[in-house]
């Protein structure tokens, strides 16, 4: 039998020689982790796909061309129901009518009795009372006048509302509401927008009434109330729209007009394939857009001749990115 010595000391050679090989599994992964983490961020693979499979997957391709800065943002408008706005103007117009009566009463009971006291004080605190409960009642719908349609209605003047109002009754004019992309200033007010019935359609020209108070609640977006006159008014409550706001900023001189079918979104960027060989194509960023009427223009990132992927992007950023297979078919 072995001494209890020589045990011990073969215990510890085994467990030594075993923490050194886990040490090395470990080193391994690391490495192959951090291999792994430089290659994802490398970024995009190129994708690579014979013409067979380009015909399969429907894969179309668009030639960019160099294109002027746009002066304005493509956005969209809608025409708004009147119904509401012509109801507050007879509701304000109803409460004004009684203000001036009381009034005119409450100045008529204030000078009969200071002159012989023909009026008791009583009749004149009522009078006044009158007159008070009517001024409220005038703001009141004033504030729901600029809540619901903003100052740029609120504080017309009153020739000037009914004017706006009557044409609008008469299908002489048009409320629109046009959204603001991010980033796009506010028009002031008695500028112009153009805004067309579909892309191709001819521009009708509105005129900015001012914002409106409350944003857009599925767009999230705020909007400016303008005005369409003419036969540019005869279109049905409700319309879509497209239109053109002017836009802020410096876009340099020239650039490309992506079209929207190229675009796709992944881990909230966007992104277009670029053909950079017949069989060919690698993901790029699309960065410091516009919107446009026909599809996004970028100052920068693709150039004219960039033979962009108009059609399949979809099918190409599944080949790049396949899903995991299904833990069912392991």
């Amino acid at each position: 039998m072995k001494p209890i010595w020589v045990l011990a000391a073969a215990f510890a050679l085994i467990t030594t020689f075993a923490r050194g090989l886990a040490t090395a599994a470990a080193s391994s992964a690391g490495v192959a982790d951090e291999a792994e983490g430089v290659g994802e961020k490398k970024g995009p693979r190129p994708v690579t796909l014979d013409v067979a499979g380009q015909a399969r997957f429907g894969i179309s391709i668009t030639l960019l061309k160099a294109a002027a800065a746009p002066a304005a943002s493509a956005t969209t408008a809608r025409v708004l129901d009147p119904g509401s706005l012509l109801q507050l103007d007879s509701e304000l117009a109803a409460a004004s009518s009684s203000l001036a009566a009381s009034r005119a009463e409450a100045e008529r009971t204030r000078k009969l009795f200071a002159e012989d006291r023909t009026a008791s004080a009583h009749a004149v605190e009522a009078a006044i009372a009158q007159e008070q409960a009517d001024l409220q009642r005038v703001r009141s719908i004033q504030r729901r006048l600029a809540l619901e349609w903003g100052a740029g209605v609120a504080d017309l003047l009153p020739n000037r509302l009914a004017a706006l109002l009557n044409d609008v009754a008469h299908a002489r004019a048009a409320l629109i509401r046009v959204e603001l992309p991010s980033g796009t200033p506010v028009p002031k007010t008695g500028s112009t927008v153009q805004v067309r019935g579909s892309a191709d359609s001819a521009a009708l020209t509105g005129t900015v009434l001012g914002t409106l108070p409350l944003a857009d609640s599925r767009l999230q977006t705020r909007g400016v109330l303008a005005q369409l006159k003419g036969d540019a008014a005869n279109l049905p409550i409700g319309q879509m729209l497209v239109a053109d706001v002017p836009a802020a900023g410096s876009w340099g001189a020239a650039g490309v007009v992506l079209p929207r079918s190229a675009l796709l979104r992944r881990d909230s960027r966007v992104w277009a394939y670029v053909q950079t060989a017949p069989t060919t194509f690698l993901r790029r960023e699309v960065s410091g857009y516009r919107p446009v009427l026909a599809g996004w223009f970028v100052g920068e990132g693709f150039a004219p001749g960039d033979r962009v992927v108009a059609a399949g992007a979809a099918a190409l950023l599944g080949i790049e990115s396949p899903a995991p297979a299904d833990a069912s078919d392991n």
